[in-house]
């Protein structure tokens, strides 16, 4: 006997804590089945805790606990030590969950319920062919160029200002000690806190560059051990994204910021990297007939200039035939 009292005690227990299975709860619905005397208790210890408010509070009344037992809800002076911890048990558990009962019952209604905190996200996209300008809630500028993205939480209401970027964009960061403004990039955390910097980090792209302008940035990967770098104006990090390893190089702002201006910059590139760019900046799709060459070394800027003058001028110096058909363009060779 003394046995099955400390199961029902420990099934209490448990549903206390929420972690009692079905056919647990089942279980201790059959104890309160078994007498009257089951059931009378917990319909007076259900009458008495009625009197709360209707929205329950997780918390242990000793206050109550003892009315319980004062108003003479167990008589039986011989009743072990642990149905009195029953006792306490159920108190808790009607004060939590509410109980009630059609007849000899013992199930929960207005269980409390945990509401997972829904975070909302702004997220700025821009397909190939275009580019855009954006003042983000804290004031910062962002320049957002072709097939890229950025998100961030809505109002910033975090305790960071954090952006995730696809692609390319140039920032103009409002100043806020007490908030540093962060952009990660495949895995990599640029962290700033009042500058003008560039990010490339366009998807598929063995390197990441981080251009500085001004002030001050740290760069680092979270998931590695290696000391964050810091990067002064007029500097440029380009990170591997297969090994990991940073090189560092000086910039010209034109090279690499020119996009925002309208400036389609080609520096020292291939075919494949030019087709690519092209591709991004006009929205178009490439399609190529004939063998691919590999000794393109293009570099020039294309100020404003439609796709049509771009590829003549290509044309000059490559030798290759073009048709361009709505957005889509065909070059042989």
């Amino acid at each position: 006997m003394r046995h099955k009292e400390d199961k029902i005690d420990g099934l209490l227990a448990k549903i206390v804590a929420r972690t009692a299975s079905p056919s647990e709860i089942e279980e201790v619905e059959r104890w309160a089945l078994e007498s009257k005397e089951n059931f009378e208790t917990l319909n007076a210890i259900k009458k008495l805790w009625q009197e709360q408010p209707s929205t329950p509070k997780v918390r242990f009344d000793e206050g109550k606990i003892d009315d319980i037992w004062e108003k003479g809800i167990v008589k039986n002076s011989e009743k072990s030590f642990s149905y009195r911890i029953f006792l306490k048990y159920a108190a808790v558990i009607l004060f939590v969950f509410g109980f009630y009962s059609t007849y000899y019952y013992f199930i929960a209604a207005n269980q409390e319920k945990k509401e997972e905190k829904v975070i909302e996200y702004t997220v700025l996209t821009n397909p190939a062919g275009k580019k855009t300008k954006h003042t983000l809630p804290d004031g910062t500028v962002v320049f957002l160029n072709c097939a890229s993205n950025i998100k961030f939480i809505k109002a910033f209401n975090s305790e960071e200002r954090k952006v995730y970027l696809k692609g390319e964009a140039y920032f103009e960061v409002a100043n806020n000690v007490n908030k540093p403004f962060i952009v990660e990039s495949n895995g990599i955390a640029t962290k700033a806190l009042g500058t003008i910097f560039n990010i490339s980090a366009y998807p598929g792209y063995e390197t990441m560059k981080v251009s500085l302008f001004e002030g001050k940035v740290e760069v680092k990967n979270p998931s590695s051990e290696k000391q964050p770098i810091l990067l002064l104006p007029g500097k440029e990090l380009q990170v591997n994204i297969q090994d990991d390893s940073y090189a560092t190089a000086t910039f010209e702002p034109e090279m690499v910021a020119g996009w925002k201006e309208g400036k389609l910059v080609f520096e020292n590139e291939n075919f494949t990297e030019v087709k690519v760019k092209l591709e991004r900046w006009f929205g178009v799709e490439i399609l190529v007939e004939g063998n691919k060459p590999n000794d393109w070394k293009v570099s020039t800027v294309y100020e404003k200039e439609s796709l049509k003058n771009i590829l003549l001028d290509l044309q000059y110096a490559k030798r290759f035939a073009y048709e361009i058909n709505d957005n889509q363009v065909t070059i042989q060779f």
